[in-house]
């Protein structure tokens, strides 16, 4: 009962509790352990809230390029470091203590194992990472050698910003 406690405080000091919709994008619910899956909301909640968001517009416009990414794809990119283990084995191999710690803290904000988080969290970032790279190879392709990569960042920024504004816009995107 105390860690309820615990658990119930700490949301609570955040402003938001796990459940609460963070926002409404095409008609469905984004909550916050939607978001917390992939990304920490202890700080910059609002930009981590619009930075989730982009990447779920790039993922509905992917698809509607006829974008798809198979759970092939995503497992081969979760094994291409370690090849033939699983997320089990991947997770006793994380060396880098800030990526440990984070992966310990939303297991124990969102209730589950480190373990379970770890593989939820691998799953989603794989699938994510697909979509977003197919997309902008779509939309934008790659930078030759002789152009400049900063501009060719900024213009995949100023193409998201411009998505979020106008599902904004179209009431397609409710920010809470």
């Amino acid at each position: 009962m105390s860690i309820l406690f615990v658990f119930i405080a700490a949301c609570s000091d955040q402003g938001f509790e796990k459940e609460d919709t963070a926002a409404i994008l095409n008609g469905e619910e984004m909550k916050y352990e939607d978001i917390m899956v992939q990304f920490s909301v202890d700080e910059n909640r609002e930009e981590t809230v619009i930075n989730y968001l982009k990447q779920e517009i790039v993922i509905l416009e992917a698809r509607e390029m006829g974008i798809t990414v198979s759970d092939e794809e995503v497992e081969e990119s979760k094994k291409a470091i370690f090849p033939g283990s699983d997320a089990s084995e991947r997770y006793k191999m994380i060396e880098n203590k800030e990526l440990y710690e984070f992966y310990e803290q939303q297991a124990s904000l969102l209730g589950v194992s480190p373990e379970e988080f770890f593989e939820a969290w691998e799953e989603r970032t794989y699938q994510i990472q697909a979509y977003v790279e197919k997309y902008i190879d779509a939309k934008f392709g790659y930078p030759d050698k002789g152009e400049d990569v900063d501009e060719w960042g900024q213009k995949i920024d100023d193409h998201l910003d411009k998505l979020l504004k106008n599902y904004k816009e179209d009431g397609r995107l409710i920010i809470k």
